[in-house]
């Protein structure tokens, strides 16, 4: 069964170099990968768009842009999104992932956010199809409610993209395992989800603990990957760990295991 992987950079911390990550996802057979923000910091877009092709690698996603209800994180002072939607359009990459923003004040009705969120996407949207991008939605878990994201549900998300042609879903398992419209969204309409972002979870006293490798964590991978692919989805299967999740392991070990782990996975649940 055909499919793409890519990694995310987020996995290197700052001892690794771009170009050094950009070759252990060559080497490993891998696609594609995510591009950060501090990837783009690091080398520029000319530098880092030749370092692509040098490796033979495409974009799967180029993150991010949005935060329309809460605080602007420090990274989007190097880069409006405007920019990133040309840069977007320059690397070719898959979606241009968006995070909505969190409440920020609790003693705020959560529709006042809703309202700025859904505004702030129809404008990045009509600038983001006229660039031929598409813009990745990424509903993400309760947790970050009043900090990152208060678009938390796959329903909550597909009522926002829905009347814009440039945007669909960006999932990422590791906020979304939970979402019970997550097996049923990819099996009745994959074609509305981009990209997947892809890890296991672990648990700790009966709480999610973290992000972890697909033969890692608790969820039933063989299962979950199994589900995700039935219903036809093609897009990227983009492995997202970051580097608290490491715990002392080898970034390159790491790279090459998803690439094994994520075959092993397929192979089980197509036998």
């Amino acid at each position: 069964m055909d499919y793409t992987l890519s990694v995310n950079h987020y996995i290197c911390g700052d001892d690794v170099a771009f170009p050094d990550f950009a070759e252990m996802v060559s080497a490993a057979g891998i696609q594609k990968v995510g591009v950060t923000r501090a990837a783009l910091v690091e080398m520029g877009v000319p530098a880092l768009t030749q370092c692509l092709i040098d490796n033979g690698l495409g974009v799967s996603s180029l993150g991010s842009v949005g935060y329309f209800s809460g605080i602007q994180p420090e990274t989007k002072d190097d880069f409006s999104d405007e920019e990133m939607i040309d840069i977007a359009a320059e690397l070719g990459a898959e979606a241009l992932t968006v995070i909505s923003g969190g409440v920020s004040d609790p003693s705020k009705p959560p529709t006042d956010a809703f309202e700025l969120i859904k505004t702030g996407l129809a404008e990045m949207a009509a600038l983001a199809e006229a660039k031929d991008v598409v813009l990745g939605l990424e509903p993400l878990h309760p947790n970050y409610f009043f900090t990152l994201g208060c678009v938390n549900t796959i329903a909550h998300g597909l009522e926002l993209i829905k009347p814009h042609s440039s945007a669909k879903l960006l999932l990422d398992i590791d906020l979304s395992w939970w979402d019970p419209d997550l097996a049923g969204l990819l099996r009745e309409a994959p074609d509305e989800v981009v990209v997947i972002q892809m890890c296991n979870v672990k648990f700790e006293k009966n709480r999610a603990a973290g992000r972890e490798t697909l033969a890692g964590g608790a969820l039933d991978m063989t299962r979950l990957i199994g589900e995700l692919m039935a219903g036809g989805f093609r897009g990227s299967f983009e492995y997202e760990l970051f580097p608290g999740d490491l715990r002392g392991r080898d970034v390159r070990t790491l790279i090459n295991g998803y690439a094994q782990e994520f075959a092993d996975c397929v192979a089980a649940a197509a036998g």
